[in-house]
């Protein structure tokens, strides 16, 4: 007999089915008991009466693995409308020992780093699998939306020679007989990608060595890059996110109704019209007006920032999204400051629910000035030179940005710690499981 998923159990009311799962729940009441089983499709009853049936799994714990063959009979007092009955159950892979977490309850009566610490059980809870089940929408909806706007996707290399970013720490690694690191950013190879494809996007893992203990920095995360050429002005740019923004945020509504109920959460709310845009200069006012507090620090946000002036965006425009632009003068060698006004660099950061989940620049594609730019920073050009390349022979204005898998995971949810929004986050002190 072939198996039959749960979900689709309904369809099959009076027939006889093999489905395949484990045991999430074994309630006795005497002389009917009830057994849970969850599979892919869900949760699905089975009434067990037999006491030879019974027999076989009332010593063994929540995980076993069953493959039960029963009749589907109509029971419309459960979620699915049906359950199954006069069950030939076989044991596959019994579980004798308690696990260390209640991971079949509604929620987890644990904390955070207990829910992490036994992360292979804690993923068989129906609210943490609608975390990830969103996540992926999420993915899914970003590769889609860019493809919809002539992007190609690329695998770039996380072993690199060089560093990737200026400034940022880097994890260092032994390489044979010389060093390597571990990429920060896609950064590079998409300026690359762009010399022949025009426009290219990646979705990688990324490294940052630096020493944070917050609820929204990890060491290692998951970006997703684009780059595009021929760009007029950064709005270009911004026009490209922001379908990709509505894109995803329409597609995890839409898909993922179910896991939104579950948690009693709702998608960031957008405006009918364009996301609103203010500078960095422009939002530090508004901050102080809305605060009483002079700020004193360069042009850029720290944590409370953003909440101010997310709250702001909300109030004022209706939207939990917001374009903060031109912020300090940028450090990487790669990016150009606004001619009209030096202090500032053209960059960009999208933010949402009161963290950002977006930051781009428009890139330098000058090769002398990249090069000038390299040598005020100390940087060889020999280990840039394959990337180099591409701008000594020929590139165009061009710009890019790069989206926080887990930060938008956690704004979704409204979650205070990234790590809920993280499979299996690594950070200063956690590297298993």
């Amino acid at each position: 007999m072939e198996r039959t998923l749960s979900i689709d159990c309904k369809k099959k009311k009076g027939e006889r089915v093999l489905v395949k799962g484990w045991m999430d729940q074994l309630r006795r009441l005497g002389k009917i008991n009830f057994l849970v089983l969850r599979d892919r499709g869900g949760y699905i009853q089975v009434v067990v009466e037999d006491q030879k049936e019974l027999d076989k799994v009332k010593q063994l714990q929540i995980g076993t693995v069953l493959y039960i063959e029963a009749q589907v009979q109509e029971a419309k007092q459960t979620d699915l409308g049906v359950e199954l009955v006069n069950p030939e159950i076989s044991v596959v892979s019994s579980v004798e020992h308690v696990p260390p977490v209640e991971y079949n309850k509604d929620d987890i009566n644990a904390s955070l780093p207990t829910i992490l610490d036994y992360r292979p059980l804690t993923i068989r809870n129906k609210k943490i699998q609608g975390v990830f089940k969103v996540q992926a929408t999420i993915l899914k909806a970003f590769r889609e939306s860019l493809r919809s706007q002539d992007f190609i996707e690329f695998r770039n290399p996380v072993l690199i020679g060089s560093a990737s970013e200026s400034g940022a720490d880097v994890f260092e690694v032994k390489y044979f007989d010389r060093k390597a690191y571990l990429c920060q950013s896609p950064q590079l190879y998409k300026q690359i990608m762009i010399g022949g494809f025009e426009r290219a996007f990646c979705i990688t893992p990324v490294f940052r060595a630096e020493k944070h203990h917050t609820n929204r920095h990890l060491t290692e995360l998951t970006h997703m890059d684009g780059e595009i050429a021929f760009v007029e002005d950064y709005h270009n740019v911004l026009k490209v996110c922001e379908k990709v923004a509505r894109d995803v945020i329409s597609a995890v509504e839409k898909e993922n109704s179910a896991e939104l109920k579950l948690w009693n959460v709702s998608v960031p709310k957008l405006p009918k019209g364009q996301i609103p845009e203010i500078t960095i200069k422009e939002a530090l006012e508004i901050i102080e007006k809305k605060t009483g507090k002079t700020s004193k620090r360069k042009l850029d946000l720290e944590p409370e920032d953003e909440r101010e002036i997310c709250e702001w965006a909300q109030k004022e425009h209706g939207s939990d999204l917001l374009w903060v632009t031109h912020f300090y003068k940028d450090k990487n060698f790669y990016t150009w400051n606004d001619p009209n006004d030096p202090e500032t660099s053209l960059s960009y950061d999208l933010l949402c629910r009161g963290i950002e989940w977006l930051s781009g620049t428009v890139r330098i594609e000058k090769y002398e000035k990249l090069v000038a730019n390299m040598k005020k920073q100390g940087l060889s050009e020999k280990d840039y030179d394959g990337y180099l390349q591409a701008f000594k022979y020929g590139m165009p204005p061009e710009a890019g940005f790069s989206f926080g898998l887990e930060r938008m995971t956690m704004k979704i949810f409204n979650f205070k710690n990234i790590r809920e929004a993280t499979l299996f986050p690594r950070d200063v002190e956690r590297l298993a499981p």
